[in-house]
């Protein structure tokens, strides 16, 4: 997959063009179109724009937007992603000549009638009327163009009215992902192209109000360790490596964005937004019954918060309907929650059918968390799969979701 940046600068009602006049065997040889280029090796999609632009302009951008992703495909070229930008401010002065042909500011309304790719008059038409959000598909057969699919939409994000921090549940629609990841994947490690995983990040982040891309997140192990994060911890999402192995994370710093990946596991997320901490936990069964939600609420503590303050929301995850469990479980249930904790699995034959997001509520209110501070969000993730990534359903062919919350 080739990856490419292409960005449009307006100033003045006037969009900067490059005529492709100059360059040899140039497949756009004659077209109008914006500035831009491929990635370099370890580049993000923000860091080969800000270059291309000044290779090709002599401008360096100081405000720009990413506003969506445009896939190309062809039978003669190698298939592209072209990462789609908006640049409304820069400074330095334009270079006499560019390397790539001739460059000239068009008003905005003359630049659907330029000479250009015929696939690119959708993207260009959808920029200029101001849509973000952007993922359109065009195929050519030679230089001929056979295919478009405009798959543009908003990312649905599920949220809570009990919490007052920025945050968020992803569900499946919005992204820009393909094949068994289609569309909203936000793991990297699941087999899905890096640069579209990002891609899907921005949406989702920006969706929750979110707009740093440093994001405390870690190596999930099903086990019971809540880390304290701090706004070192904090890494950019298109790094491979998980900075540590932690199934939940607290904080009381303002600016510091914690996340958790799922995919039928309990999300949750809480507040005590009086004494101002937050956290984040992913509460598979195993981290359940090892008393993770003691752990988040201990640490919480620690750091100020009280647990009659604490809101909680429960996120999306698979529900009692779906969720077979072995008669180990509901040992490991009865021992965490004590006596009275049977209303939380039902038998069939052998097995047990167990609401996690049941006993994860009940934990909390022994942890001292008030019954009505506490909010399930969404629904069954086996139950709803075109919704919710559910590892059951799909055999493990997935992605994930994430839940989110900044203070």
């Amino acid at each position: 997959m080739l990856n490419t940046t292409l960005c449009y600068i307006e100033k003045d009602g006037k969009y900067l063009m490059l005529h492709r006049i100059r360059k040899e065997n140039d497949i756009s040889a004659g077209k109008w179109i914006g500035v831009g280029g491929k990635f370099e090796p370890g580049e993000t999609a923000e860091e080969c724009l800000v270059r291309e632009v000044r290779e090709e302009t002599g401008y360096t951008l100081t405000e720009y937007k990413q506003i969506g992703l445009v896939k190309f495909i062809s039978d003669v070229a190698e298939d592209e992603d072209m990462y789609l930008f908006q640049g409304t401010a820069f400074t330095g002065e334009q270079v006499k000549e560019c390397p790539e042909g001739q460059l000239e500011w068009v008003p905005a309304e003359e630049v659907l009638g330029l000479p250009t790719w015929e696939g690119d008059r959708y993207f260009l038409d959808a920029l200029l009327q101001g849509r973000t959000n952007i993922d359109i598909t065009v195929r050519y057969e030679g230089d001929k163009l056979v295919e478009v699919k405009d798959r543009s939409g908003e990312p649905e994000v599920e949220i809570s009215s009990l919490l007052q921090a920025a945050h968020g549940f992803s569900t499946r629609p919005g992204g820009v992902s393909e094949g068994i990841f289609r569309t909203m994947n936000l793991g990297r490690n699941r087999g899905d192209v890096p640069e579209r995983v990002n891609e899907n990040w921005r949406r989702f982040l920006g969706k929750c109000g979110i707009t740093d891309r440093a994001v405390v997140w870690g190596k999930q192990v099903h086990k019971n360790y809540v880390h304290i994060a701090t706004a070192e911890d904090a890494r950019v999402l298109n790094e491979e490596a998980a900075p540590m192995e932690a199934d939940g994370y607290v904080t009381n710093q303002p600016g510091v964005t914690l996340a958790v990946f799922t995919a039928d596991c309990v999300p949750v997320l809480l507040e005590d937004a009086r004494h101002g901490v937050i956290g984040a936990v992913h509460s598979g069964w195993r981290s359940t019954v090892a008393d993770i939600e003691g752990e988040a609420v201990k640490k919480m503590i620690a750091l100020g918060a009280t647990p009659e303050d604490i809101h909680v929301a429960i996120g999306p995850a698979i529900d009692q309907c779906c969720f077979e469990v072995g008669p180990e479980v509901v040992e490991a249930v009865d021992s965490l929650l004590g006596s009275g904790c049977s209303r939380f699995y039902e038998p069939r034959g052998a097995q047990y059918m167990l609401d996690l997001r049941g006993v994860v509520r009940e934990r909390l209110i022994q942890l001292g968390v008030l019954p009505e501070n506490i909010e399930k969000v969404g629904g069954c993730t086996m139950c709803h799969p075109d919704r919710y990534w559910s590892h059951r359903f799909t055999k493990g062919e997935r992605g994930s979701m994430a839940a989110v919350i900044r203070r």
